[in-house]
């Protein structure tokens, strides 16, 4: 059997190939690009449908995987049937879990930010500069 990709899909390769070969022209950039179309083993592996509509959903699911991977764990992603998942459900998904990272960040920004504040008012309360007490810390351990 012979593998076939739809022309939207071969067309939808080419052009992330094209973004890549151009933002990677700017100083200091560089942005990987999809595998050659004309490589038909890899692609009716990564693509078996051959499809645009297809290939983006299988694109869908693991972007799910791995936004969920990284905000909670892998072992948690993969308990998910991403493929019995609407793509709105999908999209849901990925929302939830980037908005649970960025929370995620903020909360270490501030316990961060009050760390700083709690050393500086200790450093104070002592007649000391932040770096002082820092040495003392440094050599007390």
């Amino acid at each position: 059997m012979t593998y076939m990709m739809e022309k939207e899909l071969v067309d939808y390769i080419n052009a992330q190939r094209a973004e890549a070969e151009e933002f990677s022209k700017q100083p200091g950039c560089w942005m990987g690009s999809m595998v050659e179309p004309s490589d038909l083993k890899y692609w009716s592996q990564r693509a078996p449908c051959g499809t645009l509509k297809g290939f983006q959903r299988i694109e869908l699911e693991e972007d799910a995987y791995y936004c969920i991977a990284d905000a909670y764990s892998k072992s948690y992603a993969r308990s998910f049937d991403f493929a019995s998942m609407t793509d709105a459900e999908l999209d849901e998904v990925i929302k939830d879990a980037c908005d649970s990272m960025e929370q995620e960040r903020k909360w270490e920004e501030q316990m961060k930010k009050e760390a700083i504040e709690e050393e500086s008012n200790l450093a104070k309360s002592l007649g000391i500069d932040v770096p002082t007490l820092q040495r003392w810390v440094q050599e007390a351990a």
